[in-house]
């Protein structure tokens, strides 16, 4: 009698070869969705700062302690949730992470206290860390090859569509409704997803793969991204990936890796410090130069709709002529954008055109980055790669906001604090650079 073995697949390669699927491109739409309920809970305390200001009757600095605890708890989330998704699933993780903010930001809705508004934001902010790298990860791991950076950036648009939604919604809702209606409607939208994800959202199937999972689940879920194909009644699955066991952060420095992790870890923090300054007071700063409330809020909300439209264009980019050519030049023009927002004084065009394109080049530059280290990690420590490179990162969110506070109590004059938010993305353009060249000797 002949023995014959059963066949080995590689997963990775069996995506890369078929058709982009139904399967795929429903989970890319349910990670933007997280994604962008993420941004929409993430950015609207910004928004909302100056009608919280008023009713508490406190002083704009105060704030930024809240701004940072939910800063704070998005870095607890980064390096201690985020990463567990490596070795349990994305699945369960992302799931958990859209609870948690979803449950923090309905009872913000609540808060009678800036003490209050602070630890709920800090709840707030484990789980919007715990959900953007696992997005990323699922997403990236079930996009093939030639249309990943394409699909990744594309899922982020969520991201910053949802805090261009949340920036409208303040400017229209808050006169009529209060800013404590923004919050309730930001908890129960992810509720809702919640229930979604526990029936359609599945797990990655090359993490399941690189865990050595049951191969007839592999097998179904190659099955409904392509039911044509023939998968053998006996077939077994791996990875062409390193994908060794044990504690997964130590391996971001092995392999020829160290490099790349510390000039990813150094603009994540760049970047991050310039989103959330930007984000957390550029309606409080354009207020104190001459704007309206609503004409401040609308040019946050132009951040945010550059940042979309950006990463909407950058992805096809990514894939055809790759991230440093695409990024350098655009994050140069962000810094200088921003310097024209301190500089047009009152002119709502020039401040709005302005905002527009420092929201481009440094928010879609910091989706940008997420997805370059998406790219540049296997998936046995994709999410560790991520949550860590965001963790890392988030301490420049939380100096962020606590400098702006800062440049605001000492009376900067709203130009000159442009002019010092200008100076991150100059940086990490020239630090794209050396990763290119880091990049082409590794």
């Amino acid at each position: 009698m002949t023995i014959t073995s059963a066949p080995t697949i590689d997963v990775a390669q069996w995506i890369d070869h078929q058709k982009l699927s139904f399967m795929q491109i429903m989970v890319a739409v349910i990670c933007c969705v997280a994604v962008g309920l993420d941004g929409f809970d993430a950015q609207i305390i910004g928004f909302v700062a100056p009608a919280i200001i008023a009713e508490f009757k406190i002083q704009p600095q105060e704030l930024a302690k809240v701004f940072s605890a939910g800063l704070f708890g998005i870095l607890i989330g980064c390096l201690l949730l985020a990463p567990l998704a490596d070795w349990i699933g994305r699945r369960w993780i992302m799931i958990v992470s859209v609870a948690i903010f979803a449950l923090a930001t309905l009872a913000t809705s609540e808060v009678v206290s800036l003490d209050q508004l602070l630890i709920l934001r800090f709840i707030t902010g484990i789980g919007l860390g715990a959900c953007m790298p696992n997005a990323l990860a699922l997403t990236s791991e079930y996009a093939p090859q030639r249309l990943r950076g394409t699909l990744t950036a594309w899922m982020f648009t969520g991201f910053s569509l949802g805090a261009f939604i949340g920036g409208i919604l303040v400017a229209q809702i808050i006169p009529i409704y209060g800013w404590r209606f923004i919050f309730t409607i930001g908890g129960i939208l992810p509720i809702i997803l919640c229930m979604l994800m526990v029936v359609n959202l599945p797990e990655s199937v090359r993490h399941l793969a690189a865990h050595n999972s049951a191969d007839q689940r592999i097998k179904d879920i190659l099955t409904k991204i392509d039911s044509s194909q023939s998968i053998p009644e006996h077939a077994h699955f791996n990875i062409s990936e390193d994908h060794m066991k044990g504690f997964t952060l130590p391996h971001l420095f092995r392999d020829g890796r160290t490099i790349g992790t510390f000039l990813l870890w150094t603009m994540f923090f760049l970047m991050l410090f310039d989103v959330f300054l930007l984000a957390s007071w550029t309606p409080t700063v354009l207020v104190g130069a001459g704007l309206s409330r609503e004409q401040a809020v609308y040019a946050g909300a132009m951040q945010q709709a550059g940042s979309v439209l950006a990463t909407i264009i950058l992805g096809p980019l990514f894939d055809k002529i790759g991230f440093y050519r695409t990024l350098v030049p655009l994050l140069i023009i962000a810094s200088l954008s921003v310097i024209a927002i301190g500089l047009a004084g009152t002119n709502l065009f020039i401040v709005d055109v302005s905002a527009f394109f420092a929201g481009a080049g440094i928010m879609g530059g910091q989706t940008s980055i997420i997805v370059l280290a998406s790219t540049f990690y296997p998936t046995f420590i994709r999410a560790t790669g991520v949550g860590w490179g965001l963790g890392v990162g988030r301490t420049g969110a939380i100096v962020g906001p606590l400098i702006g506070g800062a440049m605001l109590a000492a009376q900067w004059k709203p130009n000159e604090i442009f002019q010092m938010a200008s100076i991150p993305s100059f940086i990490v353009a020239m630090l794209l650079i050396i990763m290119s060249y880091y990049g082409n000797k590794k």
